[in-house]
């Protein structure tokens, strides 16, 4: 499927080198040479540099468009991401609301697996972004208010909320009056004193916590005899609060 402004993905095949083609109209100038506009356009899977070099040449999958994300607000990661999707279990049938839309990343994940998605961002320049990069995506299931979260929901009998705002507490029962019964609400904050402040605030209410969780990412490199941990990893991004309306 043809999303955005990114018309193909080169791969080349000996180093795994990836380019993206951003104009079919006119021939590419990669590294390992020149490949032709017929080629491009031929539905081709793989094509041949003016160098010889071999590329697979393929439609843009949604992890290839994650990487070109217009990059504004820190963006929420794919391993808090990905946790929030399976815990939730929100499906194409899912209605949800995204408050602190950002750059877009949870909101584009969102919304390539649910039916509709409402993204609140009061904030200009993030709006912009999150604008932009649905228009990389190509997505029609999004819509974005610049509206302030704090003074309501309009959408109401939603599956899930999710929460990347500083002060989250201040959403609590406005979220609880638009989740339907048993719809999921996640939080997402850097630091515990929020997290605590947040959990304190569902006391009395209809919203109850169900864990908190912190994400820890680390790759192996497995080569010939070597099998060890990368020296580096992904440590702490922020916290995760799951709770769900009773």
């Amino acid at each position: 499927m043809k999303r955005g402004k990114i018309e193909k993905v080169l791969i080349e095949e000996k180093t795994g080198k990836k380019y993206y083609v951003k104009d079919l109209k006119d021939d590419f100038h990669a590294s390992q040479g020149i490949i032709s506009q017929k080629d491009l356009s031929s539905g081709k899977e793989t094509v041949i540099s003016s160098k010889k070099v071999s590329f697979l040449c393929l439609d843009p999958t949604f992890p290839d468009l994650w990487e070109n994300l217009q990059r504004g607000p820190q963006i929420m990661l794919q391993k808090d991401i990905g946790f929030i999707l399976a815990k939730t279990g929100v499906n194409r049938d899912s209605r949800v609301v995204d408050a602190g839309g950002g750059s877009g990343s949870l909101c584009l994940s969102l919304a390539n697996v649910c039916k509709e998605v409402t993204v609140y961002e009061i904030n200009p320049e993030h709006y912009d972004i999150v604008m932009k990069n649905i228009g990389l995506f190509g997505m029609k299931n999004i819509s974005v208010k610049q509206q302030n979260v704090d003074d309501g929901i309009d959408e109401n009998d939603l599956d899930l909320i999710t929460l990347d705002l500083p002060e989250p507490w201040k959403v609590i029962t406005h979220a609880e009056k638009a989740l339907k019964r048993g719809g999921h609400l996640v939080v997402y904050l850097p630091n515990l004193h929020q997290v605590k402040t947040f959990i304190d605030s569902t006391k009395k209410t209809g919203i109850k916590v169900i864990e908190t969780v912190e994400l820890l990412e680390r790759k192996w490199k497995i080569e010939d005899k070597i099998m060890r941990p990368e020296f580096q990893m992904l440590g702490h991004t922020g916290f995760l609060t799951f709770c769900r309306r009773f």
